[in-house]
């Protein structure tokens, strides 16, 4: 069976984030089961590759509404696909001309968060401002009328929509999304995620770490919406009364990527006296270097005032290694960590993060106990390959029987 999945933005440094890792990891494991796969995306690096899933590359994936896409149109058509995979938010009701123009059986893929108007506002004008650049899509889609997603989900020419979350299908379903073409597909974790590094010793060294301290991790880009300034405003709250509280910030980021916004939080901790107490680390660290992070801190703190993806991966994989932490109530990350799995705060409420900072801080026994409760929920969750498993199952039904014996599953 030939598979086409069509997604945004995909390129080789992105891969390991969301939501390109959800697309990726969906791509290898249908390959694994001997579909055939192309990717399809947007932008100009001709002849890359996943694992030797050919990516193919168009200008744009979108042009202006109920406009068609020749070039797109002609791609997928060249490829003879029998289903398509294809990443949508509400705007994309503006483009199901293209759905219908290419007559193949189409899944969409929504991985994005649903925010109302009031969860961008609450940020703040300046934030909103100085993190336009980034917020501008959530803006747009937050902005369109309920018919939108309910039109997209109901079409005739969408046939299925994966989404990532509870909290999501929920939401489609009260705007009027049709329950029976809603399927809750998660993304899944590797069983490397949960083998903790045996020992930390290097970057207790190489960092300069203190194993006596409270040590709190935060990993992600340093975006002041991830609540990277929260956390540091929690941190010099707290510090007063837990002196060896040391907050430690991974800060994501490439050469030449992001360095005013890692500026900007270098200047927040000078000015709030926390040289001793808050250190960044600058770089895209690879993943057994975080995994030894992750072991050595005593509490996970991920505090995102908005998440650009549904299901952050940094959750997943902190609660498999049996860490405890701190989020916030914003999308579907209330249903990872609720029944004691780990902690939920309000968005952008430094005093409420720094409350809760302090009280695990008082508990440690608690906090060691929240860990243990969040890894035995993980080994539960889906892998992967479950994951892979389930998508089959969705394609199977939306092919039907009579045509599945066509395609040859």
């Amino acid at each position: 069976m030939k598979v086409c999945i069509v997604c945004y933005g995909l390129t080789e440094n992105n891969i390991r984030l969301q939501p390109w890792r959800y697309f990726s990891e969906i791509a290898i494991g249908l390959s694994k089961k001997n579909f055939d796969v192309t990717i399809i995306t947007d932008g100009s690096s001709e002849g890359q590759n996943l694992t030797g899933i050919p990516i193919r590359h168009v200008k744009k994936l979108r042009k202006l509404p109920f406009q068609s896409n020749t070039e797109l149109v002609s791609l997928i058509k060249s490829e003879q696909p029998d289903i398509i995979l294809w990443s949508v938010t509400a705007l994309d009701y503006l483009y199901l001309n293209i759905f219908k123009q290419i007559g193949i059986p189409v899944i969409g893929l929504f991985t994005g968060p649903i925010y109302k108007p009031s969860d961008i506002t609450r940020i703040g004008t300046h934030e909103i401002l100085k993190n336009i650049k980034f917020l501008s899509a959530h803006i747009l889609y937050a902005s369109l009328p309920s018919f939108f997603i309910r039109g997209l989900v109901n079409s005739l020419h969408c046939n299925k929509i994966f989404v990532m979350s509870r909290k999501n299908k929920e939401i489609i379903i009260e705007k009027g999304g049709d329950i029976r073409k809603v399927a809750h597909v998660p993304a899944g974790i590797e069983e490397s995620d949960f083998m903790k590094s045996n020992e930390f010793n290097s970057i207790i060294s190489k960092y300069k770490l203190d194993k006596n301290s409270f040590n709190i991790l935060y990993f992600g880009s340093p975006l002041s919406i991830r609540g990277t300034d929260s956390l540091i405003k929690a941190v010099s709250k707290v510090r007063t009364q837990h002196p060896l509280i040391k907050l430690i910030i991974l800060s994501r980021r490439r050469d030449g990527e992001l360095s005013h916004e890692e500026m900007e939080i270098q200047d927040l901790i000078l000015k709030l006296g926390l040289e001793k107490n808050v250190q960044i680390i600058s770089g895209f660290l690879d993943k057994d270097e975080v995994k030894e992070f992750i072991t050595f801190s005593s509490l996970i703190a991920l505090p995102f005032k908005i998440v650009p993806s549904d299901v952050p991966t940094s959750i997943l994989e902190s609660m498999a290694m049996g860490k405890t932490v701190i989020s916030t109530a914003l999308d579907g990350i209330p249903e990872l960590l609720e029944d004691g799995r780990g902690f939920i705060v309000q968005p952008n409420n430094d005093e409420d993060l720094a409350e809760k900072i302090s009280f695990l801080i008082q508990n440690r026994d608690l906090t060691k106990r929240t860990g243990k409760k969040a890894a035995l929920y993980m080994q539960t969750y889906p892998r992967w390959h479950d994951v892979s498993e389930h998508v089959v199952s969705e394609i199977k039904q939306v092919l039907g029987r009579r045509s599945i014996s066509k395609v040859g599953l």
